[in-house]
This record gives structure tokens, sequence and C-alpha cells, in this order.
């Protein structure tokens, strides 16, 4: 006598948990998923430029979407899980600019020089919103032109890890 039957495989399934968003300077983070069988998940990074994973860890490369997919491939008595893929953002880290303006100024003074600084100890740069008639900014120098306001804007342009500072403005009133 013959009888014929089927090995089936025994099906698994994922729990990957949502990923929350963070910020660059962070470094790392840590992955965790599970399978319905005792058999171990693995991680990739399909977004390499923005992160990579080792085992667990994902290491944060650069801004933007980080997506990791968890992956079990089966085993000779589980068969292959449905892959899940969980992004998140990698965010940059804000920054803010301290500037104190030097005051009032007469028109005798010539110049004056500015100083300001980011929390992200990135330098800032100084231009001017006002007419040349008025003031110049070149470097860290006012160059003190005529009578009237003189709108000394501070800048932080941020770079990989650090997002743009918003502008700082300082008026210095000029009088002859």
């Amino acid at each position: 006598i013959s009888h014929s039957f089927q090995v089936t495989l025994v099906p698994q399934t994922i729990t990957f948990g949502a990923l929350s968003d963070v910020a660059i300077n962070a470094g790392t983070v840590s992955l965790s998923a599970s399978t319905t069988s005792p058999l171990t998940v693995t991680f990739t990074s399909s977004t390499l430029s923005v992160c990579t994973v080792s085992v667990t860890t994902v290491t944060l490369v650069s801004a933007g979407t980080c997506t990791i997919t968890a992956a079990q491939a089966g085993n000779g008595t589980y068969a292959v899980a449905t892959s899940i893929n969980r992004s998140f953002q990698v965010t940059l880290v804000s920054q803010t600019i301290s500037f104190t303006g030097p005051g009032d100024q007469t028109l005798g003074t010539g110049s004056v020089p500015v100083s300001a600084t980011s929390t992200s100890g990135l330098t800032v740069t100084f231009s001017t919103s006002s007419a040349s008639s008025i003031c110049t900014v070149s470097g860290t120098t006012v160059t003190l032109v005529g009578d009237g306001a003189c709108v000394v804007v501070a800048d932080q342009a941020g770079d990989g890890t650090y997002g743009v500072a918003p502008s700082v403005n300082q008026t210095i009133n000029i009088t002859g």
C-alpha cells in the first residue's frame, strides 16, 4: 500500500513595531522584532545613504527617511515570513543664535565689531538688510556710512547635523 501526503511548512509572522523619529546626533538606534516561530528576525536598510544596519543596531548616516526591513527566511519547519518595512525620519538638530548688537552709535565711530554664537558651535555669518548708504557689513565688522537704522542680520546655515538657525536681527541706530 502506498500513500502520498504533502508536508507543509508551519506559517510564521513577524511583529515589528513602529519606529520613532530621531535626531541625527543620536548616533544609533536599537531594533527589536519577534516571530511566531523560534527563529531570529534579520534587519536590513533600504536607505543606506540615511542609515545602515548591523544585526540589531541602526547607524544614522544623514538626515532623511530611514527604511528598515524585518525579515525571516524560514527553515525546514517554518515557512518564509512576510517581511515588514518600517520607516522613520532622521532629523537635523535644531539650533539658535545668540546675538547682542553693539547698541546705538554715532556716525564718527566709523566701524564696530559684531559677534554672535550658535548653540551648534558653528560659525555665524553677518549681513545687513539696510541700504549701503546707511551701513555695510564685511565679516564681523559693520561700517557706519550714514544716519539711519542699520539692521544687522546674524545667520547660521547649518550642516549635515544641524538645521538652519532662525535669523536674528539687531538694529544699530546711527546718528551724525
